[in-house]
């Protein structure tokens, strides 16, 4: 496979630039996949939007990278901090700590995320196999669980000394485990860093008395943890999101192209919320993410509902302020949309709500300068505030404080 193209949101990467592409035959595959909104080809080559992740098609990857999460450009930073927003925002339940070390690999991306699977499958098998009762069929010498008489009649009809049985075997060789393996073995095949292949491998011979069986998006969806498999919840979800977001090569038992990504309007707008609500009591407001509430009244079509993207509420009840976030440039009042305007607007009437704040993420270091502004109208004294909060620091993580400090004086300022 060749080295991954790295390319940032809205940038655009030139035909002569992604060699041996048959650009057709991608455009394609991302209309097939419903990608046409993360990635866009053109006459003169392919322009990223506000998607951010892996694609990996055939021997092409692209490397889809965050604009407003570092400052410094650095790849690495980069990858840190955004591993830490889907970390935080529960998207992923994943640590910065190898981000270095696999900083310089060939697929970073997909080797941090191989890294976790493996590393906390590894963790949690040392401490127990899950095991879990699988429903067994066999003709025995003895009678055990249930006999099955048809089955019975048909294979015990001459020799009478067997019992065609059903029971439950308490057993390693079930549904979890064979997912475990499946992906691990995917996965191995796909890694090219020693250290994720070595781990995976120790996995892949644990488990060399379970059944291979193969997963898909429609399979993996049925399985559930039981109460006595939650050890396993870290690496099940990792291994239900390579099964869902990949498509697998049956005949290599191998990812053959991935699909890792995420919508950063929605990452940043639930990175904000998570803030938020996990500093309620210090903010001194409640906060609801996706408040709804129906447009019209008569009208029982959920549909037709309207949603908040974050409904902030006074602790003593005497303020509410409508919170939409908004993943966009925005350096001066000139960039703001009237149909933002509009959809603040609107939720301010539904929800009482004097106040709307629209947040974008700081596209230059400084903080835009902007007053506060009112909508036009002598009946509704509607404020409407454009701010913004920083997110360009080398390493987000420690900077949390700061990010706190830009939403408090935006709540102060109600």
């Amino acid at each position: 496979m060749l080295e991954p193209i790295i390319i940032k949101e809205y940038e655009e990467i030139d035909e002569s630039d992604i060699k041996d592409c048959d650009l057709d035959k991608l455009q394609s595959y991302l209309k097939c996949k419903n990608l046409e909104q993360v990635l866009k080809v053109t006459r003169h080559g392919i322009i990223a939007k506000s998607w951010v992740g892996v694609i990996k098609y055939k021997k092409h990857q692209f490397q889809i990278l965050p604009k407003l999460i570092c400052d410094n450009g650095n790849t690495e930073d980069i990858l840190k901090n955004l591993i830490f927003m889907l970390s935080y925002t529960k998207k992923l339940d994943i640590k910065t700590s190898d981000i270095a070390k696999l900083s310089n690999s060939k697929n970073p991306f997909i080797e941090i995320l191989i890294r976790e699977y493996a590393k906390s499958l590894f963790e949690c098998l040392k401490r127990i196999t899950p095991k879990k009762y699988v429903r067994e069929e066999d003709n025995l010498n003895y009678l055990k669980g249930k006999i099955k008489f048809t089955e019975n009649i048909r294979y015990n009809c001459v020799n009478q000394s067997k019992f065609y049985c059903e029971y439950d075997e308490f057993s390693e060789n079930n549904i979890l485990n064979q997912l475990f393996l499946f992906v691990s073995t995917c996965l191995y095949n796909v890694s090219k860093d020693s250290y994720n292949k070595k781990t995976l491998k120790f996995i892949i011979n644990y488990y060399k008395d379970i059944k291979l069986a193969r997963f898909d998006k429609f399979k993996v969806k049925k399985i559930k943890l039981s109460r006595n498999q939650n050890l396993f919840k870290k690496p099940f979800n990792l291994a239900k999101m390579f099964i869902e977001k990949t498509s697998v090569d049956l005949s290599k038992n191998k990812f053959e192209n991935i699909t890792l990504i995420w919508d950063m309007n929605n990452l940043f707008e639930e990175f904000v919320f998570e803030i938020m609500k996990r500093n309620e009591n210090e903010f001194g407001w409640k906060f609801t993410a996706q408040k709804g509430k129906r447009l019209l009244k008569n009208n029982d079509n959920k549909k037709r509902n309207t949603y908040v993207d974050i409904f902030a509420e006074s602790l003593n009840n005497d303020k509410k302020i409508i919170i939409d976030t908004k993943y966009k440039k925005f350096k001066n009042i000139d960039d703001f949309s009237n149909a933002d305007v509009f959809q603040v607007s609107t939720y301010c009437l539904l929800h009482n709500a004097e106040h709307s704040v629209l947040l974008y993420p700081r596209w230059d270091i400084n903080e835009p300068k902007i007053q506060q502004f009112y909508l036009n109208n002598d009946n509704y004294n509607y404020r409407i505030n454009f701010k913004t909060i920083n997110l360009q620091y080398d390493d987000i993580k420690n900077n949390l404080d700061k990010i706190k400090i830009d939403i408090m004086q935006i709540l102060n300022a109600a």
